[in-house]
């Protein structure tokens, strides 16, 4: 079936409340030859439910995307993820959220944790399709017909609430996943995981944190797990227990509390814990060991300046002030083998999120990143840029004016020879496709559109419609 964009909306921040199978019919550029496989997309898709509208981005249903690249061209499908949530909610209930306070005050709020709404990765592993949400255990789907089988235990592994983070790390050497979860009671900690290839899950270690902290994402080495956990706490447990106000409202940014720096062995070790300056970030790109024993990891960081709470009401004004949160610095975090903790910045004076690289080079120094960007400061994201850390380039790829760029996934070819840091790019949207090969410093884009500004290429836009669902933030999986 092929949806038209009249019938799906045009707005980036519509709903999709139906569920689609169909082939896309037009392709703008070319598929680059030899791209075969499946690519899964996630994001929050319904932000109003029973014309109840959410308070936050974080609150949405999860809806997965499937764009299946054959011989034959492209076939996409969508289903929600059947989330207890998404099961129950509608005109006359829905659940707390993150930023979402049920109807009904202090009655319907207190006591309650905030509804698992498994919208914010997808990660494909060791034969399984998991849909991922951090407060709680992931969801286990078909990768076929993105039917939901489930919440997903391991076999038990995960405990209590069975927190699974969002983010978790696949080492493409040893096929192990390593995830982690936050919790509370009886004392704040971290709690690490280890998923082999064949799937089985064991708890690796815990580290404790000294409040109850938000920790979204990690990186791996070839020996560690490397976390920078900054101070971003409740700083207002009893009305975020009490329903009072939003959980969201409830988190506070503590510079004075500083960032634990935490090493975790693979092998089961002595952890190695630091203390540093506060960090405001999200997102870790990357990490690696250098010979003198220095830990180098990737990230995202923010202007402290304004705090959580700042930041946080330019991701609850998502429908017109969504760029400002994405501003970020992409820059390097030294651990230094005698214990001192040293910033590097890489790029400067462009506001960027969402650092990916060929994940060939997980655990090892990778020679590219590429993340979305924005064009102008504090506009949205709309460029893909490339910096080549060997050669020191930057390559922008701009999409065009009211579109947006997404993030960027590699997909590896399937060919005898060396390593390079090229990258091929699908957006889709509609029935309509842009598809790119896309390198950095100067690379040319297979897609139409026309060259500007030395590295800067502009795309012809995607057409209105799903491509609203492919927004800055969403999370994907390549397989196949």
């Amino acid at each position: 079936m092929v949806t038209s964009a009249a019938e799906v909306g045009s707005g980036p921040w519509d709903a999709l409340t139906s569920e689609h199978d169909y082939r896309v019919e037009e392709v703008t550029g070319a598929v680059p030859d030899g791209l075969r496989g499946v690519l899964y997309r996630i994001g929050p898709g319904r932000l109003e439910i029973g014309g109840h509208r959410l308070g936050h981005i974080f609150d949405g249903d999860g809806m997965v995307s499937r764009f299946a690249i054959d011989d034959d061209g492209i076939g996409f499908r969508n289903r929600y993820v059947r989330t207890r949530h998404f099961n129950k909610a509608s005109q006359d209930w829905i659940g707390r959220g993150i930023g979402t306070l049920r109807p009904g005050g202090l009655a319907a709020n207190i006591f309650r944790m905030p509804a698992n709404v498994s919208n914010t990765n997808v990660v494909a592993h060791a034969g399984g399709l998991f849909s991922l949400w951090e407060g709680g255990r992931p969801y286990r789907l078909d990768p076929e017909t993105l039917a939901t089988l489930g919440r997903e235990d391991f076999d038990g592994a995960l405990k209590l609430l069975g927190a699974f983070s969002a983010h978790p790390k696949i080492d493409a050497r040893t096929g192990e996943m390593f995830n982690f979860g936050i919790e509370v009671f009886p004392r704040p900690m971290i709690r690490c995981y280890r998923r082999d290839r064949s799937g089985t899950l064991t708890q690796l270690a815990t580290f404790p944190v000294s409040r109850p902290s938000f920790c979204h994402d990690f990186a791996i080495t070839e020996r560690y797990l490397v976390f920078l956990v900054d101070p971003i706490v409740v700083g207002r447990p009893i009305s975020a227990l009490l329903g009072l106000d939003s959980i969201d409202n409830c988190l506070t940014f503590n510079a004075d509390l500083g960032t634990r720096v935490a090493l975790i062995p693979r092998d089961g070790g002595k952890a190695r814990i630091l203390e540093t300056d506060a960090l405001f970030h999200f997102h870790a790109n990357n990490a690696y060991e250098e010979p003198g024993g220095d830990v180098v990891v990737e990230i995202v960081s923010h202007d402290p300046g304004e705090g959580w709470l700042g930041w946080n009401q330019h991701v609850r004004d998502y429908e017109t002030e969504d760029g400002t949160a994405f501003g970020g610095r992409l820059e390097r975090i030294r651990i230094t083998a005698s214990g001192r903790v040293h910033r590097e910045p890489l790029l400067e004076g462009l506001g960027c999120e969402f650092p990916q690289i060929d994940h060939r080079f997980e655990t090892a120094e990778h020679p590219a990143t590429y993340v979305a960007a924005a064009s102008v400061p504090a506009g949205a994201p709309d460029s893909i840029v490339a910096v080549d850390h060997a050669a020191g380039g930057v390559g922008t790829y701009t999409v065009a004016a009211g579109h947006r760029a997404q993030r960027l996934r590699a997909a590896v070819r399937r060919r005898p020879g060396p390593v390079r840091s090229r990258c091929r790019v699908a957006a889709v949207g509609g029935t309509r496709c842009v598809a790119s090969t896309f390198a950095p410093a100067g690379a040319r884009h297979r897609a139409s559109g026309r060259r500007s500004g030395g590295d800067r290429g502009t795309a012809a836009p995607p057409a209105d419609g799903l491509s609203r669902h492919l927004c800055p933030g969403v999370s994907q999986a390549m397989a196949g």
